[in-house]
């Protein structure tokens, strides 16, 4: 059985849920209207120049201007000296867009920014900040919302800070007169017990994180920009589709399906499955108020399986390039530092595909910036399997091929960052709650590798290398290479970024516990079957090995991690966390999970990895 994705459990499915503060939205008329994302409480990227765009009548001239306010004292200019205002104009082109681009400022709050045009059209947004701003997108665990995270309430509770703010985009997968509605109901909300509960959890903590280690005056704006359920397709455009096979694949399974059918049809068949979608929902929701323990088999055997996904039509939020066109593209080119990505679990079935996929996402969005650096964090998958798969001992490996593809990517472009999540999996629920976790590792990613924050730790234990002997070619020469570890019949596995390497206890709680008990287990030794190690032989079969961690004398964040073989085992190939869900143990002394990996062995004594 195949993931089923879909929304978030409790997901708004518009994106404008607890937009308390939508009726103080400035009435934008046709002849001057700037794009949605722009609204009181809004955050600006500081350090860098400021898009202000917008739709209007052609000819017409915009000027936007940023002030100082009474609270905010003046604009802080980027280099040396201040100001009571910035100002840039421009002029509505043919297509009917226009934009502007104010000068880029240093950190501050409480500013006005005023957009008008000669016919007397003033719109103006209060309480601006200057600051950092990210875009989180993704499917539907980027998309589970802070009040349904594990410890959601208390942190909810919490979460009253003026300094962070979200926007949560429109989910739309057309552009129509309901997304322009959609649009007007948008606004920046600032964090508070009232209105945090809508934001991505994993964005809530990335951005808390950030206010805990920058500066105490630079606001953070995150800019939700997700929707359960959807393909990496639904992401990118068509131009972009149609350059690869990859992506023609995608477009080409999309047209078999709504080609031939009229609007009419597309409709019918959508209010049917809404229909049936709602009563589930329903169902559900009225067996969890009345029933707070019940799980999801019982849920499942009651009620059925999720009725997912919708039909497919021209218009749904789930069809190849719908969310690019009627959400990337009405926040692009909005000024940020960089993107975070959480997505995949839709395209396990063509995992194969999904490097290629994802490289060209990220080379398309920072065309959209015309950013060619921007900074892309990207969430590996963590553990996942439905316990119907797990009984009938099913495990494709789909996830393991996406989680490899989101790592290949990283190491291929510059400024791209995965990081591994092989800890914060739970069995049989691909909407794991702990999104404290990732968030934080997110933001530890960005604080390490982008803002400079040496101190914070951010490595992933590696693989760099690896050494094979057999008992036949085991000698006392090999034992004199420094670079070379050899041990009579095993594998030696050299790890970087590997400070107290040892294999955690973390997921000992999880069900099914088999997996993790052991009573051979220590923090230095997992035997066969515990290890999350395996080694491939000549007739491809994969056979579970032990492990034992040593560490490095001379380099403490070097370590070994030895896989003794049977004699009669010679390997081909070996490979770590490589299932669904698993044993992957490894981690580091700031319990940073290893990344998970898979690679032959040839003929020669010892390899480098990377």
């Amino acid at each position: 059985m195949g993931a089923t994705t879909g929304p978030a459990p409790g997901a708004n499915l518009t994106g404008t849920a607890n937009m308390a503060e939508a009726s103080d939205k400035p009435h934008a008329p046709m002849e001057l209207r700037p794009a949605a994302v722009f609204s009181h409480r809004m955050v600006l990227q500081r350090r860098r120049p400021i898009p202000v765009f917008g739709t209007g009548e052609p000819g017409r001239t915009v000027m936007v201007t940023l002030a100082s306010s009474e609270r905010s004292g003046m604009l802080a200019l980027c280099g040396d000296g201040r100001s009571d205002s910035v100002v840039a104009s421009g002029t509505v082109g043919d297509d009917g867009n226009w934009l502007v681009e104010l000068p880029p400022l240093e950190a501050g709050d409480g500013y006005e920014l005023t957009v008008t045009d000669r016919s007397g059209i003033r719109l103006v947004y209060h309480h601006v900040g200057v600051g950092e701003v990210w875009l989180a997108g993704g499917q539907s665990n980027m998309e589970l919302e802070l009040r349904n995270a594990a410890d959601g309430e208390r942190a909810v509770n919490d979460s009253a800070d003026p300094g962070l703010r979200f926007f949560n985009t429109p989910k739309c997968g057309h552009v129509s007169d309901e997304l322009t509605r959609l649009e007007n109901e948008s606004v920046w909300v600032v964090c508070a017990p009232d209105t945090s509960g809508a934001m991505s959890a994993v964005a809530y903590w990335f951005a808390h994180r950030l206010r805990e280690r920058l500066e105490t005056h630079v606001p953070i704006g995150i800019i939700d920009c997700y929707v359960g359920g959807t393909s990496i397709s639904c992401w990118m455009s068509e131009t972009t589709l149609e350059s690869s096979p990859s992506g023609r694949g995608y477009l080409e399974r999309y047209h078999a399906i709504v080609d031939g059918k009229t609007e009419r049809q597309m409709h019918e068949e959508t209010d049917a499955w809404q229909r049936d979608f709602d009563a589930w929902n329903a169902a559900i929701a009225a067996d969890q108020a009345s029933q707070p323990d019940i799980d999801w088999e019982t849920l499942n055997a009651r009620h059925g399986e999720c009725p997912w996904p919708p039909p497919m039509t021209t218009f749904s939020q789930y069809h190849p390039t719908g969310p690019f066109e009627a959400m990337i593209c009405r926040v692009a080119p909005y000024a940020l530092h960089g993107f975070l990505w959480y997505q995949g679990e839709e395209d396990e079935r063509f995992a194969d595909d999904y490097r290629a996929m994802l490289g060209m996402l990220v080379g398309e969005w920072r065309a959209r910036w015309e950013g060619e650096t921007l900074p892309f964090i990207i969430a590996q998958l963590p553990q996942w399997i439905s316990k119907s798969d797990f009984d009938a001992g099913i495990d494709h490996r789909y996830w393991p091929v996406l989680r490899e593809a989101q790592r290949d990517v990283s190491l291929a472009i510059a400024d791209v960052y995965t990081v591994p999540l092989m800890d914060c999996g739970e069995f049989n629920n691909i909407h794991p709650t702990d999104k404290r976790t990732p968030g934080e590792r997110l933001a530890n990613a960005a604080l390490n590798r982008i803002y400079g924050c040496a101190d914070v730790p951010a490595d992933v234990p590696e693989p760099v290398s690896w050494s094979y002997s057999s008992n036949e070619n085991a000698s006392d020469d090999d034992a004199g290479d420094a670079n070379v570890h050899v041990s009579a019949g095993s594998v030696i596995v050299r790890f970087d970024h590997a400070e107290e390497l040892r294999f955690s206890d973390k997921n000992a709680s999880l069900e099914p516990p088999k997996h993790f008990e052991s009573r051979e287990s220590t923090p230095s030794f997992r035997p066969a079957g515990a290890s999350g190690f395996e080694v491939s032989t000549d007739d491809g079969v994969w056979h579970p090995v032990a492990a034992r961690i040593t560490h490095s004398a001379d380099d403490p964040g070097e370590s070994f991690v030895t896989l003794p073989l049977p004699d009669t085992l010679h390997p081909t190939g070996i490979r770590y966390g490589w299932a669904s869900w698993g044993v992957p143990p490894l981690s580091n002394r700031w319990d940073i999970p290893a990344f998970p990996f898979s690679h032959l062995i040839p003929h020669a004594s010892s390899t480098t990895i990377r």
